[in-house]
């Protein structure tokens, strides 16, 4: 079976000349081909990972990640490019996220590449079973090195991050008053000698306005307040 790989190039220029059948990228760099079926090693030679056996390579797949051994075969789709990563190692690890089988180049994975390539909503957390539901931060990473399989789960999320005169604040996900988003932006708040004009952007559905004494509103990730105070006399 003839490889038919091609040099990298964009994506673009790939589409607009109409040229090779098949797409696929290796970290991020596209590569293309005539053949609908190549192996781990073939994969490996396109992205110029040489040594091949030096490399673990993952496929994601359906938001999940299988690795891929050197005469494994991989079926591509004209019309989906596939999505492979290459890690610079000699080992697999292995763990769950909601109950599907994941594979691994690493000894540890970010909860942002774990969110990208699972396709996870910013509205649903990552929890990690073996240790009493605690909650992975979106800046933290799983360990994966650890004895026996990492069981990783999503949920609704309890809190969301907000952002409070320019400042990322960490709130509950509820409806919140006006004053309770006053008192974020200036802690024990003076109602009766100052006024607190607030406006919100990003909100849920995209609502973007002003919240005023009495009312309340539902807060999502990325929602912008800007409080600011004037004193009333």
């Amino acid at each position: 079976m003839g490889l038919g790989i091609k040099s990298p190039r964009t994506w673009s220029t790939a589409v607009a000349n109409g040229r090779d059948k098949y797409k696929f990228t290796v970290d991020g760099a596209p590569f293309g081909t005539d053949d609908k079926i190549l192996d781990g090693s073939q994969v490996r030679e396109a992205a110029d990972k040489a040594p091949a056996s030096d490399f673990v390579l993952i496929q994601i797949v359906s938001g999940s990640a299988r690795s891929v051994g050197l005469q494994d075969e991989v079926t591509l789709d004209a019309k989906h490019p596939a999505t492979f990563l290459s890690f610079d190692s000699d080992r697999v690890f292995n763990f769950t996220l909601d109950e599907r089988g994941w594979e691994w180049g690493a000894a540890t994975i970010s909860a942002a590449d774990l969110r990208l390539h699972a396709q996870i909503d910013a509205d649903r957390e990552l929890v990690l079973d073996s240790d009493a539901d605690t909650v992975i931060a979106p800046d933290g990473q799983i360990d994966l090195e650890g004895k026996g399989v990492e069981r990783v789960r999503t949920r609704e999320a309890k809190t969301v991050t907000i952002k409070v005169n320019g400042r990322p604040r960490v709130v509950d996900k509820r409806r919140h008053t006006y004053r309770e988003i006053a008192a974020i932006a200036y802690p024990n708040p003076d109602f009766e000698n100052f006024n607190y004009t607030t406006t919100y952007l990003h909100g849920v559905d995209g609502a973007e306005g002003d919240l005023v004494e009495g009312e309340s509103i539902a807060v999502k990730n990325g929602m912008v307040f800007n409080v600011r105070r004037s004193d009333k006399s």
